[in-house]
């Protein structure tokens, strides 16, 4: 697992790095292009766009990753979209016989999805009947329907987002009356440390596009359709942050900061809890560095046997000692001993 990813984050990177260098590198040798020749460069652009690029995804992603062949044909289907948006009228009209083509193909996907999403809302509801958490009800159903594949995952990850970023104003389901709550965003400020962060990024997202609207304005639209996702992710965090509060039961405890980490444990499994005034300082032990804030937290959590953290993105890891911020702190030991 260890060995595993390195080598997902490496050849993620590595397909982001050539979708950018295939995009903006085409735009700019298309631009540049005399008039003469530059159905010929369009015609290299498509061919780069709709057949390079997936031909590369395969044997960066699909093969060495083992995700769903299913997942090209949705890659397919984004290039052509994209390729039409950013190419002459001639091209277009290769696209358009080229998305002919692809047709059965496509609705042989949506077929088998429709029947998918029975089997994962009744996954679903049996999950809520046990722990009323939508994003880790949602994950878990779409892998045990699905399979646990990176792509799956990620998907469900990207759920999480727009459940927290673009619908932030839903409230979360009232606790029962016998669930304690605690929150974790308080004593570290994070609400006025995010909102600097969020003024700083949107000023810098104005003052790239007015930059790139002089040059292109597909990558203005483009880099800004980025940055706007940026921005939504931004959201989701803060709102998990608020919503998404520690759980304590009778003989069970939630731990996690927003939507970036979560341990589902027991009471008795806890070993020590000790609160932290200063800055902590490491043990040879690896230990999760939970807070809001990364580097800093106030109560390091020590279990007899170690727990599986679940993250928003990446694999599952297993840690016996965690670093994190925790509102009311001395309430919190109180009640846990």
């Amino acid at each position: 697992m260890t060995a595993f990813l390195p080598r997902l984050n490496r050849n993620i990177i590595s397909i982001l790095i050539i979708a950018l260098i295939i995009f903006f590198g085409g735009l700019a040798i298309l631009n540049a292009a005399p008039l003469r020749i530059r159905d010929k460069v369009a015609n290299g652009f498509l061919a780069d766009l709709v057949i390079t690029f997936p031909v590369l995804y395969y044997f960066i992603i699909v093969r060495p990753l083992k995700v769903s062949a299913k997942s090209l044909l949705l890659i397919f289907s984004f290039c052509c979209g994209l390729a039409y948006v950013v190419l002459p009228q001639q091209q277009r009209d290769y696209i358009l016989q080229i998305r002919k083509l692809s047709v059965l193909a496509e609705l042989f996907v949506i077929g088998y999805a429709v029947t998918q999403f029975k089997k994962l809302r009744a996954a679903y509801n049996q999950d809520r009947a046990e722990f009323a958490d939508p994003i880790y009800n949602l994950r878990h159903a779409m892998v045990s329907v699905l399979g646990s594949s990176v792509a799956i995952k990620l998907m469900a990850s990207e759920l999480a987002i727009i459940r927290y970023g673009l619908l932030f104003w839903r409230k979360e389901k009232d606790c029962a009356c016998d669930i304690k709550t605690f929150t974790t965003h308080k004593t570290c400020g994070y609400v006025a440390i995010w909102s600097v962060l969020f003024a700083v990024v949107l000023i810098e997202m104005v003052a790239v596009h007015l930059l790139l609207i002089h040059w292109n304005n597909i990558a203005a639209i483009v880099v800004t359709s980025i940055s706007a996702y940026g921005m939504i992710v931004f959201v989701a965090d803060l709102s998990a942050m608020l919503k998404r509060k520690i759980l304590i039961g009778d003989n069970f405890i939630v731990l996690r900061t927003g939507l970036r980490w979560q341990v589902v444990t027991t009471l008795n499994n806890i070993d020590s809890l000790q609160k932290i005034t200063n800055d902590y300082q490491p043990s040879d032990v690896p230990y999760l560095k939970g807070g809001a804030i990364k580097t800093s937290g106030n109560l390091l959590i020590t279990f007899k046997e170690p727990v599986k953290v679940d993250k928003l993105y990446g694999a599952s890891k297993i840690f016996s000692t965690i670093l994190m911020n925790v509102d009311e702190v001395e309430s919190f030991i109180t009640h846990i001993s």
